[in-house]
């Protein structure tokens, strides 16, 4: 690693920097050094790693396939029985999520 300074930061400034510290490292593929507690952690891109395509494979013809093949999938679902309950999902999920 010769040339390339080593990004060190406390856990609070890592923590409140998130996406910067992130960003930078994707741009100039450098490792982060991260300080909690006494105990120092290396954070580092993986060698090799790209983001992942989410449109690779993607057919539009397959696509239409399952959708035909799906419909009518709830023609016996009570509307209003649904909604209700994806509503109470919803409102469990929120509470069980921290601040």
């Amino acid at each position: 690693m010769v040339g390339k300074e080593l990004i060190r930061l406390t856990f609070d400034e890592f923590a409140m920097q998130l996406r910067t510290v992130f960003d930078v490292m994707a741009k100039e593929r450098n490792p982060v050094l991260v300080e909690r507690e006494g105990a120092l952690y290396r954070l580092a891109p993986e060698a090799g790693a790209t983001p992942q395509d989410v449109w690779a494979g993607y057919d539009p013809q397959r696509v239409r396939q399952a959708l035909r093949r799906s419909a009518g999938a709830l023609a016996d679902v009570d509307p209003t029985a649904l909604l209700k309950d994806i509503h109470a999902q919803r409102q469990q999920a929120e509470r069980s999520r921290p601040a």
